[in-house]
């Protein structure tokens, strides 16, 4: 007895016959690849085992089942050899899709504060810069000034300072009607302190008071008309008084025609001077 089909076998006789039928041609197909016989022995062979099969009474089958046989369940464990040879493997299916990515985890709690670092040296004093070199002057402050003088019964005498222009003023008293004060801009004349430098190259700023002197006992006497600059320099300049009619007037000319210079004066201030001063080169 074949012990594929044994006498428990859970296949019936139909079943038995196809599989008796398979075996059949699954043995001449290995035969032929053998080259053991040819296709038409091969062939005739089957036949005659076809027919053989058929002629051969079911009491003769190996797949028959007996009459008194087991349950069913207690074969089911029972391998079939009735099966074909297992198929190849086939080709393995493409990758699924990537799955959706997961929700973000929660924040973890903040760590503690580090504690804070100790502080360096302070750095050492870097070196002094140079000195800067001087700024240009600036321009003219708000210097104002007026003096007045009256040493005469004809006459009466002004100097005004503004804009850092001087002045110098006469004004008549003969006769009963008053007369107008006139003016002389004695800025105009030569070597006038309006900022820059004088000859010699030293700045000498710009005026900023002015004083008048006269002398009423000598007739025709220089009038003497002063100013100091923003840098301290005493700087003047002369006129003469000249009782025409119907006004007083000043004549600030030299014996030449030409407007009187003005003069730094010499000695200059000084500090803590007594009876003395800063010598100056004549401008």
């Amino acid at each position: 007895m074949r012990p594929e089909f044994g006498p428990y076998s859970l296949l019936g006789p139909v079943t038995r016959h196809r599989c008796k039928k398979a075996g059949m041609v699954a043995s001449l197909a290995v035969v032929l690849a053998a080259g053991v016989i040819s296709p038409a022995a091969a062939a005739a062979r089957s036949v005659t085992d076809y027919a053989r099969s058929e002629a051969t009474p079911s009491g003769g089958d190996k797949c028959k089942q007996p009459a008194h046989h087991k349950p069913r369940a207690a074969e089911a464990a029972a391998k079939d050899q009735c099966k074909g040879p297992t198929g190849p493997k086939g080709a393995t299916g493409p990758t699924g899709p990537k799955g959706a990515t997961g929700a973000t985890g929660a924040t973890g709690a903040t760590g503690a504060t580090g504690a804070t670092g100790a502080t360096g040296a302070t750095g050492a004093t870097g070196a002094t810069g140079s000195t800067g070199s001087t700024g240009s002057t600036g321009a003219a402050g708000p210097c104002i000034d007026l003096d007045a003088a009256q040493d005469s019964a004809d006459f009466e005498l002004r100097a005004a300072l503004f804009n850092t222009r001087a002045f110098a003023g006469v004004r008549g008293l003969m006769g009963t009607t008053p007369q107008p004060f006139l003016w002389t801009d004695l800025s105009t004349h030569p070597n006038y302190p309006m900022g820059g430098v004088d000859s010699q190259g030293a700045p000498v700023g710009f005026a900023c008071a002015i004083g008048v002197n006269a002398h009423p006992q000598n007739a025709a006497a220089p009038i003497k008309f002063d100013i100091i600059t923003t840098l301290g320099q005493v700087w003047e300049t002369t006129c003469v008084e000249q009782n025409t009619q119907p006004n007083a007037t000043l004549n600030c000319d030299n014996a030449q025609g030409l407007p009187q210079p003005w003069v730094r004066v010499n000695l200059q201030p000084a500090a803590l001077a007594t009876n003395s001063g800063t010598a100056v080169t004549p401008s």
